[in-house]
């Protein structure tokens, strides 16, 4: 009676363990995210990572999202090779999530000839709304006020939905 109670105690662990790292699986989900100016030099680019991150309890929903990578602004100091010249206008990469309140959380970063770095979180404090979708764009604007700013297709990205976890017996 001890070895079959044995058995069923490592197999209980077992399966205790794939169903704690299904549900770890699920708490972040990385996408990759892309998005240009739209000029013909693409003077102004973004790209990095979207980090989804889901509530722990059912519903499972995406919560927050955070946002690592970097937006750079064409032409770079010592930039060999780009053929584009400086055009006198800074780029602006806007990130903004939808939350299932209607209301919007939105963040900016800004460069003018440089790289810069992005990592900020997205989302709301209140535990009862999720984010449904996360719109990245990137614009230009002049340096000196004379011209017009134009903006690049904006990219839509959204969170994978999973299935709430089957009851526990």
């Amino acid at each position: 009676m001890t070895r079959l109670r044995r058995a069923f105690v490592i197999v209980i662990a077992v399966i205790s363990g794939l169903l704690a790292s299904s549900t770890a699986a699920r708490a972040n989900a990385v996408f990759p995210f892309r998005a240009d100016s739209g000029d013909n030099c693409r003077y102004g680019t973004t790209q990095g990572s979207l980090i989804w991150r889901y509530s722990t309890t059912t519903p499972i929903r995406p919560i927050t999202l955070d946002v690592r990578g970097t937006l750079v602004d064409h032409p770079l100091p010592d930039e060999w090779g780009f053929l584009c010249r400086d055009d006198g206008y800074y780029s602006v990469a806007t990130f903004v999530a939808y939350l299932s309140n209607g209301t919007t959380a939105r963040a900016e970063a800004r460069a003018d000839n440089a790289i810069v770095s992005l990592g900020f979180t997205l989302g709301s404090s209140s535990t009862t709304s999720s984010i449904s979708r996360a719109t990245v764009q990137v614009c230009r604007s002049p340096l000196r006020g004379t011209g017009a700013s134009y903006c690049g297709t904006p990219q839509h990205y959204a969170p994978v939905v999973y299935d709430p976890p089957p009851p526990t017996p």
